[in-house]
């Protein structure tokens, strides 16, 4: 570092916002700070004027960034489902109500929240009524936009909405549109990088424009400051990602190095912009996009040549292999850290993926300009992206087919992560220093499996006792259990007001604890609420969390939903069972036992022939009841008797038809759990089942104030946790 102060005062830098960060908001960032008018409640009706300064929008709705606003000190989202006509520049004023952004309510799924407090954005307005427009336009801004928007309606006209829409999100950054089935391919086999404009880009672009200049003869200062303007330009069009701010940074760095006739020294460059990018937005240390970025450069510098070192070869083939090996051995926690799984072939398809990607950005850039010039060789450029983008679909399917293609471990504790990447300083500093050639090769055979060891670290999850979580899916119910001996078990999971909830909701909770299969997943009665989650993951067996047996309460063809579901699930090659009273399912000192109904209950139908469960963990036990109700809770009465309960999933969502003073009479728990909608349109829960669960000493816990609810139990005493706190 001595030889390099400005890297060295640059990591000293991220380090010190880092432990500022840490300290002020914890390590789970629960506190966003938030302007005052999002103190309000939601839905708050408010008069506001600012100025545009960008915009955007989908197919359904348009979207304005306003800055320089009249009620807070930070910028606004405007959500505009009218498409009013607003130039870049101009001032509106307008009436709106307040939308807050919402936290994450399971862990491992997206938080809106800190994800647009990231962009510096804390709250939105929802637009009623505008008032006026006033002001002069930004027309280099404007312009800029118009031509966005003119080349991405050009490459959807020629290629279609599906290839359109990806080469535009390649070539433009809009990724709004694109088709949600191919991102999440992408995702998974680990190429979702180039789905945003990257450093790969930008230097394709600026460098590709410098060299060029070069070889016509112009001046060094000449081409720099052209190819610099020219990249510059593109760049405001754009929007300043993280990526984006990344590399042109350094690629600026190393243009005027190359001008000055200076070493380009790339460590500095690389501290230098990540010190730039921190400082214009401090909570990018707790962005994705931050690592992924900075981490693949980290690995091309540091880990790149101590795999050439260790393993020389004369192919020049195989040099994409060893730098996708490198950036993959980087990024491997941080892959975890934030997407709680791997792609185990994402090394093999980024050695195809990215050189092609050069000839697809080369071939979208010269057929865009094309098109205005010479149109038939425009569109037989774009024409060949789109069968580039087809080839890429169709070998990233084929990938994620093969046995083992995903491996879900789970988010790890930080201080895996923390060990990982000491062994990794460790062995990088051996090889680096090691210079004698006797016994090399086992030395180093030594070393890998040194790095083997530590990579078993994160596959290393100790089981102790039982976990009991109540996800929070909206309107409905789900709940997730874990064994001691690592069996997993779901009953229920749907929603009738939250949208794809085992996409967005479930699988990303049961990945996040490093659940790749379910053992066993109980479905309580026929309701969406109950199954509709469960639906999805049985249609998304090959790229979500894979279900090994289903089990239905044994009078299920009473319920066609039911019938339905047995039926989708013996589709996709999933056991289907029938359960009823009196039969068990578990392991070791975990029992889940069936109270109802039994096989002759054919007059309980709806929510009164809901299946019951009683689990007991030893001295632990709980009651999860589904949505019985009336009929069917006065059944159960009966078998009640003599029994007690730690803990009650309060019935239909705390419904007034439920849970009745006999019913708590027997039961005699002491905590109770509801899971319901915010502002649902049932009520759920009842004021009168609230007060009745007081009257009987009940602790009260429910989703729609608490998000996700985690019980831990060694089986004789237990904790219970909360992923939100309201007062």
């Amino acid at each position: 570092m001595k030889s390099r102060p400005l890297c060295f005062a640059c990591l000293l830098f991220l380090i010190i916002r880092g432990m500022i960060l840490i300290l002020v908001s914890g390590d789970s960032l629960g506190e966003i700070p938030a302007s005052s008018i999002f103190q309000q409640e939601e839905g708050t009706t408010v008069y506001i004027r600012g100025q545009v300064y960008k915009k955007s929008h989908t197919s359904n709705i348009q979207i304005l960034y306003l800055k320089n606003n009249s009620v807070t000190d930070s910028n606004l989202l405007v959500y505009d489902e009218n498409f009013i006509e607003v130039p870049i520049g101009k001032t509106i004023s307008f009436k709106g109500k307040t939308m807050l952004f919402e936290r994450a309510r399971n862990l491992g799924n997206f938080d809106p929240a800190l994800y647009y407090a990231q962009q510096g954005f804390y709250g939105s307005i929802w637009c009623e009524e505008v008032i006026s427009v006033t002001g002069n336009t930004n027309l280099p801004a404007e312009n800029l936009h118009a031509l966005k928007m003119r080349w991405q309606d050009s490459l959807v006209s020629i290629l279609g909405e599906k290839n359109g829409f990806l080469l535009s999100a390649m070539l433009l950054g809009e990724k709004g549109e694109i088709d949600d089935d191919i991102k999440e391919l992408y995702q998974i086999c680990g190429i979702s990088h180039v789905l945003a404009i990257s450093g790969f880009h930008i230097s394709f672009i600026g460098l590709g424009i410098y060299h060029l200049l070069r070889k016509m003869g112009m001046p060094y200062a000449m081409a720099g400051a052209l190819g610099m303007g020219i990249l510059s330009i593109y760049i405001l069009m754009l929007g300043f990602s993280i990526s984006v701010i990344r590399a042109f940074v350094m690629l600026l760095i190393r243009i005027v190095a190359d001008m000055t006739g200076r070493i380009y020294d790339m460590p500095t460059a690389l501290m230098f912009a990540a010190a730039i990018t921190v400082a214009a937005r401090p909570l990018s240390l707790v962005n994705a996009g931050f690592y992924l970025s900075y981490g693949a450069i980290l690995g091309i510098l540091c880990v790149l040549p101590a795999i050439r070192k260790i393993w020389s070869n004369h192919w020049k083939w195989l040099a994409g292999l060893q730098a996708s090996l490198a950036i993959q051995v980087m990024l491997f926690p941080i892959m975890l850290w934030f997407y709680f799984e791997i792609s185990t072939y994402s090394v093999f398809l980024n050695v195809v993926v990215i050189p092609l990607m050069s000839v697809l950005l080369g071939l979208g850039m010269t057929g865009s300009f094309a098109l205005l010039l010479l149109r038939p060789i425009g569109k037989g450029c774009l024409m060949l992206c789109g069968q580039i983008l087809d080839f890429i679909e169709s070998f990233c399917r084929m990938s994620s087919n093969l046995p083992m293609a995903r491996l879900v471990w789970g988010r790890p504790a930080w201080w895996k992560v923390i060990f990982y990447y000491v062994i990794l300083t460790g062995i990088l500093l051996y090889i680096k220093c090691y210079k004698t050639t006797g016994k090399r090769r086992l030395r180093y055979k030594c070393l890998i499996s040194l790095f083997v060891c530590s990579l078993s670290v994160f596959a290393y999850r100790p089981e102790k006792g039982l976990q009991v979580t109540m996800l929070d899916v909206g309107q409905g119910d789900c709940i997730f259990l874990k064994g001691e001996k690592g069996d997993t078990y779901l009953i229920d999971g749907g929603s009738t007001d939250i949208k794809e909830a085992g996409k967005y909701r479930i699988e990303p909770y049961l990945k996040y604890q490093g659940v790749k299969e379910l053992d066993y997943v109980f479905v309580t009665h026929g309701d969406a609420d109950h199954y509709s989650g469960i639906l999805e993951m049985l249609r998304r067996q090959s790229v979500g969390i894979s279900v090994k047996s289903l089990v239905l309460p044994c009078t299920y063809k009473q319920d066609l939903a039911l019938v339905g579901l047995a039926e989708e699930a013996r589709k996709t090659g999933v056991s289907v069972y029938f359960i009823k009273e009196g039969e068990t399912v578990g392991e070791g000192d975990l029992h889940i036992t069936c109270l109802q109904p039994a096989q002759a209950d054919k007059e309980l139908v709806g929510n009164e022939g809901s299946l019951v469960l009683e689990i007991r963990y030893r001295s632990f036990s709980m009651l999860c009841t589904g949505d019985v109700e009336e009929a069917g809770e006065d059944a159960l009465l009966s078998k009640l008797q003599g029994k007690d309960y730690d803990i009650l999933k309060v019935a239909h969502h705390g419904s007034k038809n439920a849970t009745s003073e006999a019913f708590l009479k027997l039961v005699q728990g002491e905590i109770a759990l509801i899971s319901s909608g915010e502002e649902n349109r049932y009520g759920h829960p009842h004021p009168e089942t609230l007060e009745r669960l007081k009257t009987f000493a009940y602790r009260i816990y429910q989703t729609k104030e608490n998000g996700a609810i985690t019980i831990f139990t060694d089986g004789n005493s237990l904790t219970i946790s909360r992923l939100l706190y309201r007062l």
